[in-house]
């Protein structure tokens, strides 16, 4: 629902401002709640404590920053990714983008669902053109549009399964690629100022978002963005980032070497299960504790529950 006044919700400094002060009072709200623990022991000293002083003590300080934790968590989710939500002045597309300081202007790609139908192609490029033209994308700042299709044909499954890969692939080299076999594109798909098809690949300075349309039968479906990774990984610190790196760098190569025994007939690429990862006498104890986890076993090349135990 179009406004005469921009929401402030989407300028990034005022969702920084409420941030900061909605900190500043769970900080404030932590100091008290620590002064009434102290509090709760000297009242409850005259009548009797649930267990001893230390163990009171200690579970309920617990508690307290436990609860403090979540109550960050909820203020990054309602001033950093969630402020958009039910509130219908601002479009999820234009909410999502602005999580991360980004405009409609910023999609540098669309992957269209491309079923090659005559109605789907005019109909899934009039959806888009006539959000980009609501969402305020500047005249002129055509988005390249890929037909994942031409090349791979319809799949048995998801189309936007792998179709999203192709989006990250895009993200990740700067590539769009052409659609090959477009060599003769339908004089009424000229109409679409904000939408081109190309069918040579292009090589950008990179792709900020992408855009992956799902367009099926009846025309209902729906839409992800994809952002580049670099947006994300600009908010962690040093060591965040430092720490994140080795665990990625650890699992690509645990990938690359289970690909290729997979090459060399160690072992398939997919390993069926034929049993839980646990013991019948486990079972109950798995369900009913919420921080139970597996364990990898080297020597079976399972995932075990060796111990149900965690706390």
């Amino acid at each position: 629902m179009p406004s005469a006044v921009p929401s402030p919700l989407l300028n990034f400094e005022y969702r920084r401002r409420q941030l900061t002060h909605r900190r500043e009072a769970i900080k404030e709200w932590t100091k008290r709640e620590l002064e009434y623990v102290q509090a709760e022991v000297a009242a409850m000293k005259e009548g009797s404590l649930p267990c001893d002083e230390e163990t009171f003590v200690r579970e309920r300080t617990a508690f307290v920053h436990r609860e403090a934790r979540r109550q960050e968590g909820e203020a990054l989710d309602t001033w950093g990714s969630d402020f958009w939500r039910q509130d219908p002045r601002i479009a999820p597309l234009r909410g999502a983008l602005a999580v991360w300081g980004l405009t409609v202007d910023d999609i540098g790609v669309a992957s269209f669902h491309g079923t090659s139908t005559k109605a789907n192609d005019k109909n899934e490029s009039q959806v888009v053109e006539r959000q980009f033209k609501h969402l305020g994308r500047t005249p002129g700042n055509a988005c390249p549009a890929i037909c994942q299709k031409w090349l791979t044909g319809h799949p048995k499954g998801a189309a936007a399964a792998w179709m999203l890969n192709g989006v990250l692939q895009v993200m990740r080299t700067g590539i769009i690629p052409g659609n090959r076999n477009a060599d003769n594109i339908a004089a009424e798909l000229e109409q679409f100022e904000y939408i081109m098809y190309p069918s040579r690949s292009i090589q950008t300075d990179g792709i900020k978002a992408g855009l992956l349309k799902s367009f099926g039968f009846g025309q209902v479906g729906g839409e992800i963005l994809a952002l580049h990774p670099d947006f994300l990984l600009a908010t962690l610190g040093r060591e965040e980032l430092e720490a994140y790196t080795a665990k990625v760098t650890k699992r690509e190569s645990k990938s690359y070497r289970y690909w290729h025994d997979t090459l060399a007939g160690a072992h398939t690429f997919v390993q069926v299960k034929s049993a839980p990862p646990y013991t019948e006498a486990q079972e109950a104890q798995v369900y009913l504790n919420p921080l139970a986890r597996a364990e990898y076993d080297a020597s079976t090349r399972q995932y075990l529950f060796k111990r149900t135990d965690q706390s």
